[in-house]
């Protein structure tokens, strides 16, 4: 069954490191830009298409999958089945990350601690809105939680629904 896998969440909850280790195991998704280089969402669902050619499963990650919006849900729905990895944690957590990072805490845009608890909270409402649409979600606190338990939550979230 071919199943796409939305990775969740904000600057510096752990989404690329997630995302790494699963496309490191199973391929997958980390960036896509447009012609003229920028990130974006529009060619999500033309890339999930393609990648579901070749694999059962595709993984995308990236700082645009933090809403619920058209482009997504075109893209997520190229699959049989999905699941959204919601990844989140505490404010204090987030600001020793950001800190600890070469830009540092008042580093532009993306790495604006202010903003980033404010994407947090978008994120969370995002993942209720896909949750009723029937979309599982599962919610992952990495400040609590190592990589490879993340693997393991996820695998044993797909392999709950084949059954």
């Amino acid at each position: 069954m071919k199943t796409c896998v939305f990775i969740t969440g904000t600057n510096a909850v752990g989404k690329s490191a997630l995302a790494w280790e699963l496309i490191t195991r199973y391929g997958g998704v980390d960036r896509i830009t447009n012609d003229k280089g920028s990130s974006c969402t529009s060619r999500l669902a033309e890339v999930v298409e393609e990648g579901l050619r070749y694999s059962d499963t595709i993984f995308c990650e990236g700082s645009f999958l933090h809403s619920f919006g058209l482009n997504l849900s075109n893209a997520l729905f190229k699959a049989e089945r999905q699941l959204v990895v919601n990844l989140y944690c505490d404010p204090q957590t987030i600001w020793q990350r950001l800190t600890a990072r070469s830009n540092g805490k008042y580093g532009s845009g993306k790495r604006r601690f202010d903003l980033i608890i404010k994407k947090q909270k978008q994120t969370m409402l995002s993942a209720r809105k896909w949750q009723s649409i029937g979309v599982p979600v599962l919610q992952i606190n990495t400040a609590e939680v190592s990589i490879d338990e993340e693997v393991r939550m996820i695998q044993q979230a797909l392999n709950m629904e084949e059954r």
